[in-house]
């Protein structure tokens, strides 16, 4: 019997069913549905490494009233972002083109307001001009490095990221040289000057708890002055970029959160000192300053995932925001989904808890939708009590497609284990590493120079997989893993077993 191939609801090549890994180059048809009628209004984009000035703009198509699009790819590209404000974000493999692609409602979306005040001082202004400022802390534009673009990704699409106010202000009072040191009096300068200033809709969400109301202050608070970025130049004689909850000078008593941020300072920085903000401090650094073991490395945004997404280090040179730190590491599930804004996006990240001795499923990647398979698995250390493992699927789509000085090896996706205790956390003072990720091949010695800034550690080979060069099992301590198999779709069948003697 002949067969017709399909031709409602979608035509789409059938390269993900030939099992072909790679597509060439050519035009797609598609639809995005609610799970019952087609999505009109939906951006859908070949997903492409980030950039800060982009060489070409990927190509874009925006659903009709029946939820079709059209699109023209290149050869390499395998994902597609599908977004619309108010809706999870998604990030769609190849060998799910072939059927309708649903997309569910994202509860908690939210605009968040940035007041940004620009600091310019009497012997030193302003070297970067507005427009390639507000390109690097709000544009939307796919393919495009930014603040908002970074927060949407990572939110899944349940935070948009907008100027609320641009403010200018010149300050004769603090003369250089200016250091680390006078920042917190320059800080409390600018807030003096702002004491008569209205928030208006500066002001939208609680920032300790992420929820949608006022709380009297600015959503976002970033001041930025002249400089070069001491967080990679390690020179002295620059400023570092911080996070502050400083009293009000006219009512000591409140606190604002606020980023304190020099103009060159690369993206993975800012949105790194943000995410201390969002939740007033609950998130913390994971590294250890003096490099005396492994923490999160690369793997996390807290960590060195600061500084994912560099093509080459030149601390006495820059410029630093084209080629350092421009595509940041997401955070582990448990900084997403725990710690920031105190729990709010907690829903975005599927958790099992297991509670037996043995488990073996599917692990979805943690930068998709939420669907039906848990995208972290979490088990008990009988060793210590509060202490856990952890495991996490990370594939190099989005922002996490940032290159580590251009390696790419074995280790570099796949299944992430950590030993996390959040008894380490700080709110102050000197970070004691909460997250301790094993490194699935303990053999290789971190990179030769050109290295990371600040001496953290890299751990980019530090994930399972099957494969040439992989290792598909580990160990630590009670705790045992072996990768089983891995589908096309990005997902892992992982086996557990936990020792509970």
């Amino acid at each position: 019997m002949n067969k017709k191939a399909p031709t409602k609801p979608l035509r789409i090549l059938w390269l993900a069913l030939a099992g072909i890994a790679t597509l060439a180059a050519a035009p797609i048809q598609g639809r995005v549905t609610d799970g019952r009628s087609g999505l009109a209004g939906v951006r859908v984009y070949p997903d492409r490494p980030p950039r800060i000035t982009p060489t070409s703009a990927p190509p874009v198509a925006i659903t009709d009233a029946e939820g079709r699009f059209h699109l023209d790819l290149e050869a390499g590209d395998t994902v597609l972002a599908v977004e619309k404000d108010g809706w999870r974000r998604d990030l769609v493999p190849v060998a799910e083109w072939s059927r309708e692609i649903l997309l569910r409602p994202a509860p908690e979306f939210r605009q968040e307001s940035v007041f940004l005040v620009r600091l310019d001082f009497a012997d030193e202004p302003s070297r970067v001009t507005d427009g390639a400022l507000r390109d690097l802390l709000f544009s939307r534009r796919p393919g495009q490095t930014s603040a908002a673009n970074y927060l949407y990704e990572v939110s899944k699409g349940g935070l948009s990221l907008v100027e609320g106010r641009l403010l200018k202000l010149r300050s004769d009072d603090h003369p250089k040289p200016r250091h680390d040191g006078q920042v917190q009096a320059m800080a409390a300068w600018v807030l003096e000057r702002l004491r008569h200033e209205p928030l208006g809709d500066c002001d939208r969400v609680d920032n300790r708890s992420g929820a949608s109301r006022p709380d009297g202050k600015p959503d976002h608070l970033w001041i930025v002055a002249p400089g070069h970025p001491q967080s990679v130049t390690a020179d002295d004689a620059d400023i570092k970029a911080v996070s502050l909850l400083m009293p009000l000078p006219w009512a000591p008593k409140q606190r604002w959160p606020l980023l304190f941020l020099t103009e060159e300072v690369p993206l993975g920085n800012i949105v790194h000192e943000a995410f201390h903000a969002m939740g007033e401090h609950r998130v913390d650094d994971l590294y250890l300053e003096d490099g005396s073991a492994l923490t999160a490395g690369i793997w996390d945004l807290m960590d060195g995932g600061q500084y994912r997404g560099w093509d080459r280090s030149h601390p006495d040179q820059g410029p630093w925001v084209e080629d350092m730190g421009y595509s940041p590491s997401h955070p582990t599930a448990w900084v997403r989904s725990e710690l920031w804004y105190r729990g709010h996006f907690r829903n975005t990240v599927p958790r099992l808890a297991v509670k037996g001795r043995t488990w073996e499923g599917w692990i979805a990647p943690a930068s998709r939708a939420p669907g039906a398979d848990p995208q972290w698995i979490t088990l008990p250390d009988p060793r210590k009590r509060g202490r856990f493992f952890s495991l996490e699927v990370r594939r190099p789509w989005g922002f996490e497609r940032g290159r580590i000085g251009g390696r790419f090896g074995p280790g570099y996706e796949g299944l992430v284990v950590a030993c996390i205790d959040p008894g380490q956390l700080t709110r102050h003072g000197t970070p004691r590493g909460p997250v301790r990720v094993v490194d699935a091949h303990p053999g290789t010695a971190q990179p030769p120079k050109p290295r990371l800034p600040l001496r953290l550690w890299e751990l980019d080979d530090a994930a399972f997989n099957l494969g040439p060069g992989e290792n598909p099992k580990g160990r630590r301590g009670p705790l045992s893993w072996e990768v089983l198999e891995t589908d096309a779709r990005g997902r892992m069948r992982v086996r557990v077993r936990l020792d509970r003697r």
